[in-house]
């Protein structure tokens, strides 16, 4: 063998394939910053290979460019970075373009990788070489055995191919691949990596010819024409066709040679007023275009990318017979979205033809992406929303919409009229309220000449009126019974709660559910915390037809109830009877003889027993609505120590050192979150469902409550506009010790006897579970196994005497391994609804550590906390991992939000994101590394105590900073505030 020959073996062998495309073939790390037509706000990575090393143009897939307003960096295998700008994808078929500048790279040199569709057949031994689980260059070997399948249906509401055909093969490709090229063993591309069947090997691949008809023209600066008659074609086999009529002797009698081809096009679905509508038919099997053979895809869409805005014909078989049926060619960017309206916390863009053909419905109407608020999802359907009508005008374009909105007063209603694209006979009407806290209105466009997104204020919705006018009390709630349940009935109003961003261990979820006014004339709603577990929320109370908006007062630390604070002013006083509770003192102090409506606290002790049910009590349980009531009557079948767990992802907030009361039977689960517990007419405790995690298993459990517990912070609302100050707590859990075997732990016969003596009834004693916060001094602190005899000489006999405490220290008595000690325990302030103040940066979201972070983080590393992040964020390329402290931003110190706050104005350009947003808004030519932001350092400490060090790419343009903040008053509203 010559050595020419050896060396051309080697070229062409697969033992060096590697070696000749790793310049090539790059890692992309994608993220789309909002949601946009197909695809969720998410980050991602996967594939892409140079196709062009002059100009730096990369091949990948659709789906990793994202349609909407996104970032994209590329990893070489040098590990160089580079920013990529999106420059085109197609509206239709699984392919995008990249640009990079081949400038920035050093000591590389990538060598482009040949498309060659031509090359494909049935049998050709292929490689897919890329970043299969994010694993860098791995090869996959297989074999292409199928190249006539229909396109990968991937389900419902997400993207999906159409009009193509798709290559088949087994190389078990998984997440990463996405975008890699599948190459011969020349080291040509025959085919771009699209997808794979998680559950077996198969791998399929989207043919090139399409891509090659793109990347020509984007590499000349152009826009690649693209014609759609909105209808999907999918490919059957003749012996289909013949059982649908089609004689492959008839088809050549009329010019159509089938011979050598593998089947026919046929009509699978026709879109509603498309240029189809009302030419073809489902099943018409289409054989030719302006007297041309189309036995294939490339072949039909060929003739029709070419045929923008002109009428072409086809001939088409139906019922037994050949004619040709004339339609015009749409533009297919006509019916693909390129801008998106944020308005509140939702985001609006017209109805694409690749969603719209997933029902084949009409390709109109404004698709609701993504709605963190509940501005215009309230239906079933959420995800596939299409709005049709506001204000009974109709909004066919994104458009049409902002025409109706413009006008539109911010505290005005709107009627708005919605269907689910998949099935548009699902269809909605419902009444929407703009949040009263938002971020400012903003319109995203795409630029077709650089693919990047500019931003600019939307302000046509007009700020609302402050105006101190009544609402018309006509009708405001229905008749009801003077009786002692119907009086109540007219106590219960609606509270519905709309997230303005992740805090205090919840994310965005809009609630709604019942609450009882306590007092009309200071406009108090109590209710259960599960409602107000975010403390962002905004918040409006409903009487009837009467609608107001409403403040978090008051989220108590120990027990799961709040208190909803609205403006009486804006209630007609006869809406609400006279049901306010009395005022009362600190515990263990004797309540005046009142007579209320179903609170009856006489000379009640809120520390005796008197004040709490007994188990076999027999009571009625009321709950409801203003114009629904439900009694249920059980008996008071068993008390015990409130405990739920803590999630460890969300870091929702825990309730211990309370005792609980269950019922017999349980009142089944119902729509209101707040029942009240009745005895001979007298309230006399809450039914409540406590706050839920969705990682717990039990989500809709209820317990009871004794009325007592929840009036002291009731008398402190009533005499004060600020929140109430924080209750002092011991660091630990208790558990109840059985009084059999709490001898034999070393509490003395004398001491068991007093406790007797005093409590007749008493059958436990309290036992340390857990220690809290490790904060708790080493010394003289409390131990687990720890029994509790006295606090401040007082007798242990209830959990209400250990729970909370108003000075900074109690002296304890306790029995530890057989021995009787004192201690003098600290206590920690524990406040509700304390987090005032949140700081948006670089996709996070900052707070001040709330107590249930600091009873399990193992060090307080700073007072900033990130418990969440945005989906798509920058940080989400750092291998991010939440509930951390921040205590260092660009080597500047970190210890409260203010130091935040000063670092983002030191690394924010201004000046460069508005040059770039003027740029782009003027389709300006920009490259890679245009888009404003800066490499920063930041350091985290983990609950965990272990340190981590980051570096983020922030993006102001997609993640401007802002905060939120409160005032002090219980009746202050949220501010949202640019930074």
């Amino acid at each position: 063998m010559t050595i020419e020959a050896i060396v051309r073996d080697e070229e062409h062998s697969w033992s060096t394939i590697q070696d000749r495309l790793r310049a090539s073939v790059v890692s992309i790390f994608s993220s789309q910053a909002i949601p946009f037509d197909t695809e969720e706000n998410a980050s991602s990575s996967a594939t892409g290979f140079v196709v062009d090393a002059e100009q730096g143009i990369i091949l990948s897939n659709r789906h990793v460019m994202h349609p909407g307003p996104s970032f994209h960096k590329a990893t070489f295998f040098d590990n160089q970075e580079v920013f990529l700008q999106p420059t085109y994808y197609d509206p239709e078929h699984d392919f995008a373009l990249f640009r990079y500048e081949p400038s920035e790279l050093t000591g590389i040199e990538p060598r482009a990788i040949r498309l060659t569709p031509e090359k494909a057949r049935s049998g050709l031994e292929i490689r897919v070489i890329g970043n299969d689980s994010s694993e860098k260059m791995s090869v996959l070997q297989g074999e292409l055995s199928q190249l006539d399948r229909n396109v990968i249906d991937y389900g419902a509401g997400t993207y999906n191919d159409m009009n193509t055909f798709y290559y088949h093969a087994s190389t078990s490709s998984k997440g990463g691949s996405s975008g890699s090229p599948v190459v011969d063993v020349a080291g040509d591309a025959v085919a771009l990596n699209a997808g794979s069947a998680i559950r077996s090997s198969s791998s399929f691949f989207l043919p090139l010819q399409r891509v090659v008809y793109a990347l020509e023209h984007v590499r000349q600066g152009r826009v690649p024409p693209r014609g759609t008659l909105q209808a999907v074609f999918r490919h059957v086999t003749h012996t289909e066709a013949a059982r649908l009529g089609l004689d492959p002797g008839a088809a050549a009698a009329e010019g159509v040679d089938l011979a050598g081809t593998t089947g026919v096009l046929i009509v699978h679905k026709v879109l509603p007023a498309g240029p189809a509508a009302g030419v073809l038919r489902v099943g018409d099997i289409v054989v030719g275009v302006d007297g041309a053979a189309v036995p294939g895809f490339p072949e039909l869409f060929g003739i029709v990318d070419a045929a923008v805005g002109r009428s072409i014909g086809m001939r088409v078989f139906r019922k037994g017979r050949f004619a040709t049926l004339h339609a015009t060619v749409q533009d297919l960017y006509e019916v693909t979205p390129a801008r998106c309206l944020r308005i509140g916390f939702s985001f609006l863009h017209d109805l694409s033809f690749q969603e719209a053909a997933q029902g084949s419905a009409a390709v109109s109407g404004v698709k609701v992406s993504q709605d963190y608020g509940g501005l215009f999802r309230r239906n079933h359907f959420a995800e596939r929303t299409v709005i049709h009508e506001i204000n009974y005008q109709p909004t066919p374009s994104l458009d049409a919409l902002m025409r109706v909105l413009r006008g539109v007063r911010r505290d005005q209603p709107l009627v708005v009229k919605v269907k689910d694209f998949k099935d548009p006979r699902e269809e909605a009407v419902f009444v929407a309220h703009f949040p009263p806290v938002s971020p400012a209105d903003v319109l995203f466009t795409r630029s077709s000449a650089t693919g990047f997104w500019s931003t600019t204020p939307f302000d046509g919705v007009l700020p609302a009126l402050q105006s101190d006018m009544l609402p018309d009390p006509a009708s405001t709630r229905p008749p009801v019974s003077s009786s002692f349940a119907g009086r109540i009935l007219q106590c219960m109003a609606w509270v519905d709660v709309r997230p303005v961003c992740p805090a205090d261990g919840h994310f965005y979820r809009n609630l709604g559910g019942c609450g009882l006014v306590v007092d009309r004339g200071r406009g108090l709603v109590l209710c259960s915390a599960r409602l107000v577990v975010n403390p962002t929320s905004n918040l409006s109370v409903t009487f009837g037809a009467t609608r107001i908006a409403a403040t978090l007062a008051y989220v108590h630390p120990l027990y799961p109830v709040a208190f909803v604070k609205y403006d009486p002013k804006l209630l007609p006083a006869d809406v609400v009877p006279d049901l306010d509770l009395p005022n009362v003192d600190p515990p263990n102090v004797d309540l005046p003889d009142v007579d209320l409506p179903g609170v009856d606290l006489a000379n009640l002790d809120l520390s005796s027993p008197r004040a709490r049910l007994c188990i076999g009590d027999m009571v009625s349980v009321l709950s409801g609505t203003q114009s629904a009531l439900d009694r249920i009557d059980a008996a008071v079948s068993s008390r015990q120590l409130l405990s739920t767990t803590a999630c460890g992802s969300c870091l929702n907030q825990r309730f211990y050192n309370t005792e609980e009361f269950s019922l017999s039977p349980m009142p089944p689960a119902v729509d209101a979150d707040v029942g009240v517990v009745v005895k001979d007419e007298r309230i006399c405790g809450l039914w409540l469902c406590l706050p839920e995690c969705v990682h717990d298993g039990d989500r809709h459990r209820h317990v009871g409550l004794d009325i007592a517990l929840v009036l002291p912070a009731l008398a402190q609302l009533r005499r004060e506009d600020t929140t109430p100050a924080a209750v002092r707590v011991l660091d630990v859990e208790f558990v109840r010790q059985p009084i059999a075997t709490a001898r034999a732990l070393g509490v003395s016969l004398p001491r068991l006897q007093q406790i007797m003596r005093t409590d007749p009834r008493a059958c436990s004693m309290l036992r340390v579970r857990r220690i809290l916060r490790v904060r708790t001094p080493d010394t003289l602190s409390l131990e687990v196994g720890d029994i509790v005899l006295e606090v401040n000489g007082r007798d242990v006999l209830h959990i209400d005497d250990v729970a909370s405490f108003t000075s900074k220290s109690v002296r304890l008595t306790i029995v530890r391994q057989g021995r009787q000690l004192e201690l003098d325990m600290p206590t920690t302030p524990f406040c509700g609804a304390n987090t005032r103040r949140i700081v948006y940066w670089a996709g996070m979201y900052l707070q001040q550590p709330y107590y249930t972070v600091l009873a399990q983080a193992t060090r307080l590393a700073s007072d900033v906390y990130m418990f969440a992040h945005f989906n798509g964020a920058p940080i989400e390329a750092t291998a991010y991992q939440g509930n951390t402290f921040i205590n260092e931003i660009a080597e500047h110190p970190i210890t409260t939000l203010d130091d935040v706050v000063r670092v983002i104005q030191l690394v924010k350009d201004q000046g460069a994101l508005t040059e770039f947003n003027r740029r782009v808004g003027e389709d300006h030519s920009l490259r890679s590394g245009t888009m404003p932001g800066r490499d920063v350092t930041i350091r985290t400490v983990l609950l965990n105590g272990d340190d981590a060090v980051k570096s983020v790419r922030t993006n102001d343009l997609y993640f401007g900073p802002w905060q939120l903040t409160r005032g002090p008053r219980i009746d202050d509203h949220w501010t949202w505030e640019q930074l």
